[in-house]
């Protein structure tokens, strides 16, 4: 399989493996990782506008997706318009107004050992893309009720994200939704950095490789 950016005609599988990675009534994720949000016009518009990242085999068959969203896409996006309901911790975040400010939105992998295997290379070519282009600051959230998100923190923890604040939205599929803020600074790391065969990068293969399947709502 190999990392590509994203096609239209990639949507259908996306909102396939989100279907894999739903959180059911219950609060039971698959391999402790699930995908909220996101319908099939919100995918088309993300692989037309912002950084989408597939695996696929040679067939177009495909195994997982990263979305980042970049500065320009994410200010126009209820994300930002939401950041200021964000409980944030220490720090002064009002110096990101002027800031290069991007989102992780989504990482996804199908559920099995298979495509396990090309998470890492997937987050991080995300990563490394995000650094590239003169990004400086880096968020993700993770879901911490109703069902904790248990595939997100070690992936986060593994490239040196710090968790800052906490959120507490509404999503129609489940209802209240509380999640953790992260936030990984981008301005001291380069591509190198990022590269999959750096150290870095051996470090988040080894810290996927030991946790459940992942996926980053």
């Amino acid at each position: 399989m190999k990392i590509r950016p994203a096609r239209p005609g990639d949507v259908e599988g996306m909102l396939r493996i989100k279907r894999e990675l739903k959180l059911d009534p219950a609060g039971d994720a698959p391999g402790g990782g699930f995908l909220l949000g996101a319908t099939r016009e919100q995918y088309e518009f993300l692989v037309a506008n912002a950084q989408v990242l597939a695996i696929a085999d040679d067939d177009g068959a495909l195994g997982g997706f990263a979305i980042a969203l970049p500065d320009t896409v994410l200010r126009a996006t209820d994300v930002w318009a939401r950041r200021r309901s964000i409980q944030w911790g220490d720090g002064n975040w009002d110096a990101l107004e002027d800031a290069r400010v991007a989102y992780f939105d989504q990482l996804a992998v199908r559920p099995g050992r298979r495509h396990r295997t090309y998470a890492p290379a997937l987050a991080l070519a995300a990563l490394e893309w995000l650094a590239e282009t003169g990004h400086q600051h880096l968020f993700a959230t993770v879901v911490r009720e109703p069902a904790m998100n248990l595939a997100s923190p070690p992936l986060l923890h593994a490239i040196g994200a710090a968790r800052v604040g906490t959120i507490d939205e509404d999503y129609p599929e489940v209802g209240r939704v509380l999640s953790d803020v992260y936030h990984l600074a981008l301005h001291a790391r380069t591509a190198t950095d990022l590269a999959t065969g750096s150290a870095l990068g051996r470090r988040v293969a080894r810290t996927l490789a030991a946790a459940a399947e992942p996926s980053i709502p």
